[in-house]
């Protein structure tokens, strides 16, 4: 638990990265609810957003302090963390972490940019006019809740507690691999709610939601298997660099 108030810190800066990007969905959404219910009534837009990052603070919170309880048990590591901290010894040099980390973030983004083009885009069109992401400025804005915040929740968060629980069973052979999936099936349904309103309910929507993301999230969980948290972090990141600042789409309409 020595690395809590630094991880749940970093998550929470991170977190606020969001409030423009926050503040913009809720508007459009807003509007479009006030065009189809006009007498319906809502808080202020500043309000929810202060709501919608409480609660992001309160489960980054959970997330951190349940993962470090548990992580002893698992054999996951912080690694760098550590080493910065005690300077414990490195089962890989510095070198091949970035090298791994970066890397692997930069590929899988250029994956799913290539999917999505070539299979989804023509098929998907926003119902609020901009994708919440409309812009550069936000894509790298977001990058920091992607790679910091969602690999806190996912990651060190429900990975963390699967890999404990599947050990606790005594399945030891699995464990990892299970904590892998089951935390990048969540981490993909994690990102229907936002997408649905986005673009609609449907099939393309639902199958590009969870295909992408959860090729993402098997690549960050084995990173944090193998390489530790951070480097998961600084792939997410990455990725999320590749998709939504280098290769950020148009809107869709």
């Amino acid at each position: 638990m020595e690395h809590f108030w630094l991880i749940w810190l970093v998550s929470v800066l991170c977190a606020l990265c969001t409030i423009p990007i926050q503040s913009n969905t809720i508007r459009q959404h807003v509007q479009l609810q006030a065009a189809i219910y006009s007498t319906n009534k809502v808080p202020p837009i500043s309000v929810m957003v202060a709501i919608m990052i409480m609660q992001s603070c309160v489960f980054l919170a959970l997330a951190t302090a349940i993962g470090l309880w548990l992580m002893p048990s698992t054999g996951l590591r912080l690694w760098i963390l550590d080493y910065w901290v005690s300077r414990a010894e490195l089962p890989f040099s510095i070198w091949s972490f970035w090298t791994i980390s970066i890397g692997s973030g930069i590929a899988v983004g250029l994956l799913v940019k290539w999917a999505d083009r070539s299979f989804f885009q023509q098929h998907m069109t926003t119902l609020m006019g901009k994708e919440p992401i409309s812009s550069r400025f936000f894509g790298f804005l977001s990058s920091f809740y992607g790679g910091v915040c969602e690999e806190v929740l996912m990651r060190l968060g429900v990975m963390t507690v699967v890999v404990f629980l599947v050990q606790k069973m005594g399945w030891l052979g699995i464990s990892y691999w299970l904590g892998i999936l089951v935390a990048a099936i969540v981490f993909a349904v994690s990102h229907l709610p936002s997408n649905y309103l986005t673009y609609g309910k449907g099939n393309v929507v639902t199958v590009w939601t969870l295909l992408l993301n959860g090729i993402m999230g098997i690549l960050f969980g084995f990173l944090y298997w193998r390489y530790g948290l951070e480097a998961a972090i600084i792939s997410h990141f990455s990725a999320d660099i590749v998709l939504h600042v280098i290769f950020k789409n148009k809107s869709r309409k």
